[in-house]
């Protein structure tokens, strides 16, 4: 049977429950391995046992075994080089108990089951050397990382964990960035961090234009300043770039040494009044007024001085010995005599441009109205046309005489009727 059948909980002693060492040994041997060094309170033991009776089968392999404790296991020890635990020294016909709860207050990673005892019941079975047949072992007890090496029942350290753990049983190591060996029990929160580092767990490295790489262990704020050329509470923005050494105020973004030539303002964020362009470089024109302009359009924002005009104050008056309109260019007050201002004037311009409206209204009407007398004339004619058709068609239709010539051959006309046409073609009556 496999040694895990001594490990699973079932605490059963019939053969089909127990682990068994192989027959033909001088030595046999069972360990438990914690993993790591644990604090022993005590070692529960079951061993095979399937009843009272004469027959049944009893412990009598389990004479004279030891428990041993060591920090490495049993194929690399002997027994010298452990901690003796307890030893049984029952011998034949008498039996051990099949189930023994033995004290071991010692700390240690491995638990030894091992005998040498070859049981002379045996002998009948023909069968021979050291046998183990142990069917469940329990390890009570702290780890070792409890203090004072005191827990309770459930395993949980009484007394806290030495420095560097954590937990209720002191199982976890503390961040390995926390500044003291020590930390929170509960929930494993460094005291304070070591430099460089914050946050609860100090798994968080600083700002890196932190001074020193130092920071506040809850918000990660610099503590000592920033680094040349940076501010904010975690020295994670750039001064202006036109702060004079590039050094600004740590809360404020004030440049604490001024700002380079032709740049202003408390952060160095302007031109000065006398510069414009996006990197300063450019002078406003020496016509504005005091030589000022707007630092972006570098349009003159007091006025030009006398004799120019315009956005940039680069256009000259002409002919103005008052000045001009720094917007229109317009003299202020007249001309002197036979000299007239380069700019127009705006009020007759506006008359201009009137009066040529209205000359285009009126060409635009004229046109309309005589395209409209030719087309109803071109009308006219074509009406008269098909008149004139018509009489022509009523002439040529077969006549009287037709008529009469086809019905009659030579016949006279009889008399008309009525009074004759020729009677109002006569002259003056005369007497005959």
């Amino acid at each position: 049977m496999t040694a895990s059948i001594a490990n699973d909980g079932n605490v059963h002693t019939d053969e089909l429950h127990c682990a068994h060492t192989e027959r033909y040994h001088q030595k046999a041997w069972l360990q438990v391995d914690f993993g790591q060094s644990y604090s022993i309170n005590n070692v529960k033991i079951y061993y095979r046992k399937e009843g009272n009776g004469m027959k049944d089968w009893k412990q009598f392999r389990f004479r004279q075994f030891y428990l041993d404790v060591s920090n490495s296991s049993a194929t690399q020890t002997t027994t010298s080089q452990r901690t003796r635990c307890y030893t049984d020294n029952t011998t034949a016909p008498d039996l051990p108990p099949n189930i023994i709860d033995i004290t071991c207050k010692q700390t240690a990673r491995y638990v030894i089951v091992e005998t040498t005892y070859d049981a002379p019941e045996d002998d009948y079975y023909d069968e021979h050397g050291a046998i183990l047949e142990i069917c469940e072992i329990e390890v009570y007890g702290c780890a070792a990382t409890c203090r004072n090496n005191v827990c309770n029942g459930s395993g949980n350290c009484a007394d806290g964990c030495v420095d560097g753990y954590w937990r209720p049983a002191c199982e976890s190591q503390c961040p390995a960035n926390c500044e003291e060996p020590t930390c929170d029990s509960t929930n494993g929160f460094c005291i304070s961090c070591k430099s460089g580092y914050w946050e609860n767990t100090c798994n968080s490295q600083c700002p890196i234009h932190c001074i020193e790489r130092v920071c506040d262990k809850t918000n990660g704020s610099c503590t000592q300043g920033c680094t040349s050329g940076h501010y904010g509470d975690m020295c994670n923005r750039t001064c202006s770039l036109w702060c004079a050494g590039g050094i600004c105020d740590k809360h404020t973004a004030t440049c604490s040494n001024g700002c380079v030539q032709n740049w202003t303002g408390s952060q160095c964020d302007g031109c000065d009044s006398n510069h414009h362009g996006p990197s300063c470089s450019l002078e406003c024109n020496h016509n504005c007024e005091n030589s000022t302009c707007n630092d972006t359009t570098g349009f003159c924002t007091v006025g030009c001085k006398t004799g120019f005009y315009g956005d940039k104050c680069n256009r000259q008056c002409t002919c103005c010995p008052s000045g001009c309109d720094r917007l229109t260019g317009r003299c202020y007050g007249d001309c002197p005599v036979g000299k007239q201002s380069s700019v127009p004037n705006t009020e007759n311009k506006s008359s201009l441009y009137v009066v040529i409206t209205v000359l285009c209204i009126s060409l635009l009407l004229n046109i309309f109205t005589i395209t409209w007398i030719f087309k109803n004339n071109a009308c006219k004619r074509h009406d008269v046309n098909q008149e004139e058709k018509k009489d022509t068609d009523t002439i040529s239709t077969p006549g009287i005489y037709d008529t009469a010539e086809e019905n009659a051959g030579y016949q006279e006309l009889g008399q008309l009727s009525g009074q004759s046409h020729y009677d109002h073609l006569q002259g003056p009556a005369t007497n005959k």
